[in-house]
Formats: structure tokens, C-alpha cells, sequence
């Protein structure tokens, strides 16, 4: 590649991201994906030798195309098309103060809109599906305590699965307070409360696992982290009780909405699922139509249930009206 989009993309990578951003390892391997697509489509679909890829390569044109590439011919969602061009654009607007020759381009690049995307509403469960699902979990060998443990957790925490990976048993504090420490988005941390029935659980699992407190909480059968995947097949493994297509996120979207129902302020439960903004928890009482009523009673409790009189049996009414 040209020498200046390759030095820059890879200053981008290794040290703006990492240094300057301070972007978790996750998040930095989702950019270095996006351009390794793009690379492979330049190389692959417009036939430009690696080595002559550069910033008057790259033009406005050239992303969009990308884009509707990644959409139509590997089918990727529109939310995913819009992520790639929010990486693209982040790029961009890096290098676009290094490279004033390029301005013009970069700023038709910055122009780019989003693709509008239809919005659908989530999935989740009922309290009653969540207690079905977690009691058909066999819990007669170590894989299955291992199992209910993990799925428990995940529910009553809230937390994203990648949360539950990293977790080790000194994030946990399970005294007569029990809260877990979670390392999640952004590389920031946060604590959240968890039952006492998940409490007694985890000591269990705890004490027939042996686990020390440096110890990883939730492994695979080497001994390391469990993966993303590995939370999805266990899922999987059950979800045939509820007839129900769930995953690990389903977990999350269940435990914020059952925290709404319950009446907890949508400013505890942005806090608790570790949401930047009351904008994003606010998806949860949008979804739900009994809390939407609720809180339009709530808005009107003022008696407006006053008595009217039957207007048929007013003949001085009925004569007025005939014109008799």
C-alpha cells in the first residue's frame, strides 16, 4: 500500500485507538475488521493491487460502493453497514488534519450519511419463561452447575456477556450486600447488586470448583476464559424449552425490563446496565405497552369519569336539532 494511507491507518490502529482513545482490545479487533474488509473488497472486487491503494484510491464513491458490497452481497444488517462507515469515518476525520492535499476528498468521504435503519423491537422474556428456563437446566454434574451458575448471573446482573467472561472471583463481593464488579464498555468499570439467592449460588459453585480468588469465575474445559460463543451454545443448549430464539443479550433485555415493571427508576437502570445515556435505556419503556399506559393514568389521575345524561330523551333537544 501507499506508504502514507499504510502509515497512517496503522498510527490509527496502534496508537490513537489504543493511547489517545484508550478503545478495549474488543472494540479496537471490530475497526481493524472494517478495513481489513475494505482492503480485501479494493483487492478482490475492484482488482487494485495491494501496493497501489492509497487516499486518491479510497474516494467517496469507492465507500459507498463498499457499502452497498458488505449489505447486498454479504448480507451484513444495515446497523452493521452503518458501523463500518462510523469506522471509516473515524479514520478520516484522523488523518484528514495530516493530509491537507486530501481534504476535499475526505470531506465528501465525511459526508457519507447513514443508511436509515427500521428499528425492530428486541426480544425478551417473561419473569415466568425466565424461571422455566433456568429450572430446566440439570444441575447433576459439573456442567450443569456450571451452566445454571453462568445463566444466572447473567440475568440477575444485566450484564453483557463479554462482562461475564472476564469476570474472576475477586470481583465478586458476596457478603450480606452482594454486588459483582463488571469491566464492560469503554474500559470502565461498574458495580451492580445481585440477589442473595445468586449469592448462595456462586459460594456454592465456588466451594465445588475450588477456585481461588485470583481465579478466572467462568472457564472453558483448557482452563481459560469462557468465549462469547460458548455462553451462546450453552443457550442454545436449553432455549428448546421456551420455543424461543434466544441469546445471551436476551438475558440483559429481560432483566431491565422486569427492573421497569418493578417500578425502578429508568435513571437506576441506565446505571446498572452501564449505559452512557438515558436515551438508550429509554428503548425499554418505549417497548412496553402496560408501562406506557401506566404512565399516561399516572400523568392524568384527575377523575374525568363524570355522569352525562342520555341526550335521546331530550325532546326540547331532538326538536331543536329536527328543526320541528
Amino acid at each position: 500500500m501507499n506508504n502514507s494511507f499504510a502509515s497512517l491507518l496503522n498510527l490509527y490502529l496502534t496508537n490513537y485507538l489504543v493511547i489517545q482513545r484508550n478503545m478495549s482490545s474488543n472494540t479496537i479487533r471490530s475497526y481493524k475488521c472494517t478495513f481489513k474488509l475494505l482492503i480485501k473488497y479494493i483487492t478482490d472486487v475492484k482488482n487494485i493491487a495491494i501496493r497501489n491503494i492509497n487516499f486518491d484510491i479510497i474516494d467517496r464513491n469507492t465507500i459507498v460502493d463498499f457499502l452497498d458490497y458488505i449489505e447486498n452481497e454479504t448480507n451484513v444488517s444495515i446497523r452493521t453497514r452503518n458501523q463500518r462507515l462510523a469506522v471509516i469515518k473515524s479514520f478520516y476525520s484522523y488523518v484528514k488534519d495530516t493530509n491537507p492535499e486530501q481534504l476535499i476528498n475526505i470531506q465528501q468521504i465525511l459526508t457519507i450519511k447513514c443508511k436509515k435503519e427500521i428499528k425492530k423491537e428486541f426480544d425478551y422474556l417473561t419473569k415466568e419463561e425466565v424461571d422455566k428456563f433456568l429450572n430446566s437446566i440439570p444441575t447433576d454434574s459439573s456442567k450443569g452447575i456450571r451452566d445454571y451458575t453462568l445463566l444466572m448471573l447473567l440475568y440477575d446482573s444485566g450484564a453483557r456477556a463479554q462482562e461475564i467472561i472476564n469476570l474472576k472471583v475477586e470481583d465478586l463481593r458476596l457478603d450480606s450486600d452482594p454486588v459483582i464488579r463488571l469491566f464492560g464498555k469503554g474500559n470502565k468499570y461498574r458495580t451492580v447488586p445481585i440477589t442473595n439467592n445468586t449469592k448462595d449460588i456462586l459460594i456454592k459453585y465456588i466451594d465445588i470448583n475450588e477456585l481461588s480468588n485470583n481465579s478466572i469465575l467462568f472457564s472453558n474445559p483448557k482452563g481459560n476464559h469462557a468465549t462469547t460463543k460458548m455462553i451462546a451454545h450453552i443457550i442454545d443448549k436449553y432455549s428448546s424449552i421456551l420455543n424461543k430464539n434466544i441469546h445471551p443479550h436476551t438475558f440483559r433485555h429481560s432483566r431491565a425490563m422486569h427492573l421497569l415493571e418493578a417500578g425502578v427508576n429508568l435513571i437506576y437502570i441506565r446505571d446498572f446496565l452501564g449505559h452512557n445515556s438515558i436515551e438508550t435505556t429509554e428503548i425499554y419503556a418505549k417497548t412496553n405497552e402496560n408501562i406506557k399506559r401506566q404512565a399516561i393514568t399516572n400523568a392524568y389521575d384527575f377523575d374525568i369519569s363524570k355522569n352525562l345524561e342520555d341526550w335521546t330523551t331530550d325532546e326540547n333537544l331532538l326538536k331543536e336539532l329536527l328543526n320541528i
